[in-house]
């Protein structure tokens, strides 16, 4: 029993792993989108394609509940907000 527990905690924390990944990311392309450093153009033209897709997904997601499109910064507040939402309500 106690390897199946650990296993899962294991995962559980790769999950938060993950979501911190994806975090910075997120931080990091508004960053290129507002100043445009240009050490970071590497970084985003890697992250770019993962990212559309999970935009896109969300963005369909949206549609759904709201009936309604919204701009991409939204999205991308919205996106962080759900993020730090299920951060809270896990650790708790």
């Amino acid at each position: 029993m106690g390897l199946i527990s650990n296993l899962l905690v294991g995962i559980i924390h790769l999950v938060f792993v993950a979501m911190d990944v994806f975090l910075l990311m997120i931080i990091i392309k508004l960053v290129y989108q507002r100043w445009e450093p240009i050490w970071l153009k590497q970084i985003i033209k890697v992250v770019e394609p993962l990212m559309d897709f999970i935009l896109n997904y969300f963005r369909e997601i949206m549609v759904k509940i709201a009936g309604k499109r919204y701009s991409e910064k939204t999205l991308w507040l919205l996106i962080i907000f759900c993020l730090s939402l299920v951060r809270l309500m896990c650790g708790l």
